[in-house]
C-alpha cells in the first residue's frame, strides 16, 4: 500500500481531518450497499410479477438513497479540500520557514528554479494524495470487508472468491511499485530541469537578446522538453501497465463470482435473492478499489515531489540562531579577527588571516581586485556564513553569540545588486521599517538625493516599480536602495559596490548623499570603483583573500604598492 511515512510527517497531525473523511466515505460507500441491496429487492419483485404497490418501498427507499448519497458527496468533497489546503498550507509555511533560515547562503549553492519547484508545484502535487488517496485506502480496506460478512452470511463461496480477487487486485500491482518509483523520479527531475530553465531564460531574456543567443536558448529548452516528454511517456506506460492489471482484476473478480453463482443457481444450490444482491453487491465491493487505483496514481506525483520537500526540510542549517541571547546596547564597532573562511563546497580558502576593525563612527572601505574576497566579508558579518577560523564581532561579542535578528536589525546594507520588490516606490523604502509615515519615507528619500526624480515620476512615491524595479534606470534604484537603508536607521552601514554599476552623474548624486548618511554611523565600504573611497577614514585593500595595505588614501599612494597601481589603472581607464 503506498501510505508512506514520510508523507505523513510532512503533513503532522491530521488525524482528525483523515478521521472525516474516512467516515464520509464509508458513509458514501454504504449509500451505494443499501442502494445496491435495493435494487436486488426491486429485480426479485418484478421477476416474481409483483404489482406496483409491492414494488414502491424499496423505489422509495432507492430514491431516498440517491438524494442522501448527493449531499455526502457535497460534504465529503468540502471536507477532503479543506484536509488537502490545510495540510499545503501548513508545509509551505515550513518550508518558507526553513527557507528563511537557511537564508542567502544556501540560495547561492541551490537554482532558484528548482526551490520554487519545489515550494509551489511540488505542495501542489501533495494535494491528491492526501483529499483522495489517504481517506480512499481506509475505506478499501473497511468497507469490502464490511460487504464481504454481509455477503457471507448469504454465500460464504461467493464471498471467498470475490476476496480472493480483491486481494490479489491490492498486491499484484504493487510489483511494479520500485520500477514506478524510479521512473517517477526521473520525471520529476525532468520537470525541475525544464521549470529551472524557463525562470532563467525569462530572467535572463535581455542578455539573451543582446548576445543574439535566443536561438541556443530555445534548442535548450526544446531538449530539455523533449527529456520531460521522454520520461512522462516511460512514466505514463508503466503507470497504465499498473492500470490495465488492476481494471481486468475489478472485472474479473464479480464475473467470477457472478458465473459461479449463476451456474449453482441453476442446479438449485443457491437462490435467486442471492444471486441478485451478488450481481449488484459485487460491483460495490470493488467499487473503493477502483478509485484507489485511480487515486493513486494522481497521489504518486506527491511521493515523488515530497522527497525534494523533505530533503529541504532536513537541510542543515549554515548558520545556528541564537535567539535567548542577548544583543541590547551594543556599540557600533566591527572586528573581523583573524578570519579564515572557505565556502562548503569549495576547500580553497576565500579569506586568509584577516583582521580588520571598525570602530564606531568611522569610515572603512575595503578595496581590491575582483575574486579577492572583499563582499565575503559582508556576508560573514552579516551572517550568511560562519567563519572557518578566527572571529567575527560585533560591539565586542562574537556575532555567533547574537540573536541573527538582533544582529541583522543593526545593519542596512546597500549592495551592488540592488532587489526592489513589485509594489510602489513607498512600499520599497519602508522595507525595513514598514510602520512610518509618508514624512519619514520623503525625508529618507530627500537624504539618498531621490526624492525630487521621485516627485516627477507619474504618481509619486505610489509609483510601481514592476518586477525587479527594472522599470527604473540603476542610479534609480540605487539612491532608492539607499533611502530604504537611512530609513532602518541602523547604526552599522555597509555599502556593497554601491556604485560600481551606475553612471557618472548618479554616481556623484549617491556619493552626495552617502557624505550625509554615513556622517553619523559606522561604515563599511566595499568598492572596486576607488573613486568612491578617497574620503574614508581608513582604506584596506585585499589580495588573495588576505590583507596586503591600509591606511589613508594619499598614504597608499606614497606606498607605490598595490593600491596606487589599482588607481593608476582606474584612472587611465577613465
Amino acid at each position: 500500500m503506498m501510505v508512506h511515512r514520510r508523507l505523513l510527517r510532512l503533513a503532522g497531525d491530521i488525524r482528525g481531518a483523515l478521521a472525516v473523511n474516512v467516515i464520509l466515505g464509508l458513509l458514501v460507500l454504504a449509500s451505494y450497499a443499501v442502494q445496491a441491496v435495493l435494487v436486488a429487492w426491486i429485480f426479485l419483485l418484478l421477476l416474481e410479477g409483483n404489482e406496483l404497490a409491492a414494488i414502491l418501498p424499496p423505489l422509495t427507499g432507492l430514491l431516498a438513497m440517491i438524494a442522501l448519497r448527493s449531499g455526502l458527496h457535497y460534504v465529503s468533497e468540502i471536507a477532503a479540500q479543506r484536509t488537502a489546503h490545510a495540510v499545503k498550507e501548513r508545509i509551505r509555511g515550513r518550508l518558507y520557514a526553513k527557507l528563511l533560515q537557511l537564508g542567502p547562503g544556501y540560495l547561492t549553492r541551490s537554482r532558484s528554479g528548482d526551490v520554487r519547484t519545489t515550494l509551489v508545484d511540488g505542495v501542489e502535487a501533495l494535494e491528491a494524495y492526501y483529499s483522495r488517496y489517504l481517506p480512499t485506502v481506509a475505506v478499501a480496506l473497511l468497507g469490502p470487508a464490511g460487504i464481504l460478512a454481509y455477503l457471507a452470511t448469504r454465500d460464504p463461496l461467493s464471498a471467498a472468491v470475490i476476496a480472493v480477487s480483491i486481494v490479489l487486485v491490492l498486491v499484484v500491482p504493487r510489483l511494479w511499485d520500485r520500477m514506478l518509483a524510479r521512473s517517477g523520479e526521473v520525471h520529476w527531475q525532468r520537470y525541475g530541469q525544464l521549470s529551472s530553465d524557463y525562470l532563467d531564460a525569462m530572467q535572463g531574456m535581455t542578455t539573451l537578446k543582446a548576445f543574439n543567443a535566443v536561438a541556443r536558448e530555445r534548442q535548450t529548452l526544446a531538449d530539455r522538453a523533449r527529456r520531460l516528454y521522454h520520461a512522462t511517456m516511460r512514466y505514463l506506460g508503466v503507470s497504465l501497465f499498473d492500470s490495465s492489471i488492476t481494471a481486468f482484476g475489478l472485472l474479473a473478480g464479480p464475473a467470477i463470482a457472478i458465473g459461479l453463482g449463476a451456474i449453482r443457481v441453476a442446479n438449485g444450490a443457491l437462490d435467486l435473492f442471492t444471486l441478485l444482491v451478488l450481481l449488484v453487491l459485487a460491483r460495490e465491493c470493488f467499487r473503493p478499489l477502483g478509485d484507489l487505483s485511480k487515486y493513486w496514481h494522481a497521489g504518486y506525483t506527491g511521493i515523488t515531489s515530497s522527497k525534494q520537500i523533505e530533503a529541504l526540510l532536513q537541510e542543515p542549517l549554515l548558520v545556528e540562531d541564537q535567539p535567548s541571547a542577548d544583543g541590547s546596547d551594543l556599540e557600533p564597532s566591527i572586528t573581523f579577527d583573524r578570519v579564515d573562511f572557505h565556502y562548503p563546497e569549495r576547500p580553497e580558502p576565500v579569506l586568509r588571516e584577516v583582521s580588520l576593525e571598525v570602530a564606531p563612527g568611522e569610515t572603512v572601505a575595503v578595496v581590491g581586485p575582483s575574486g579577492a574576497g572583499k563582499s565575503t566579508l559582508v556576508s560573514l558579518l552579516l551572517r550568511y556564513f560562519d567563519v572557518s577560523g578566527g572571529r567575527v564581532l560585533v560591539g565586542g561579542v562574537d556575532v555567533r553569540q547574537l540573536p541573527l535578528a538582533r544582529l541583522r536589525a543593526m545593519v542596512s546594507v546597500v549592495a551592488q545588486d540592488t532587489y526592489l520588490f513589485t509594489g510602489t516606490i513607498a512600499e520599497n523604502i519602508r522595507l525595513g521599517r514598514p510602520e512610518t509615515t509618508d514624512e519619514e519615507v520623503r525625508a529618507a528619500a530627500a537624504a539618498a538625493n531621490a526624492d525630487e526624480f521621485i516627485r516627477e515620476l507619474p504618481d509619486g512615491y505610489q509609483t510601481e516599480v514592476g518586477e525587479r524595479g527594472m522599470s527604473l534606470s540603476g542610479g534609480q534604484r540605487q539612491r532608492i536602495a539607499l533611502a530604504r537603508a537611512v530609513l532602518k536607521d541602523a547604526p552599522i552601514l555597509v555599502l556593497d559596490e554601491a556604485t560600481s554599476s551606475v553612471d557618472s552623474a548618479s554616481e556623484a548624486a549617491i556619493q552626495e548623499a552617502l557624505g550625509r548618511v554615513t556622517a553619523t554611523r559606522t561604515t563599511l565600504v566595499i568598492a572596486h570603483r576607488l573613486s568612491t573611497v578617497r574620503e574614508a577614514d581608513r582604506i584596506v585593500l585585499i589580495k588573495d583573500g588576505a590583507i596586503q595595505e591600509a591606511g589613508r588614501h594619499q598614504d597608499l599612494l606614497d606606498l607605490r604598492g598595490d593600491y596606487a597601481r589599482l588607481v593608476s589603472a582606474q584612472e587611465v581607464i577613465g
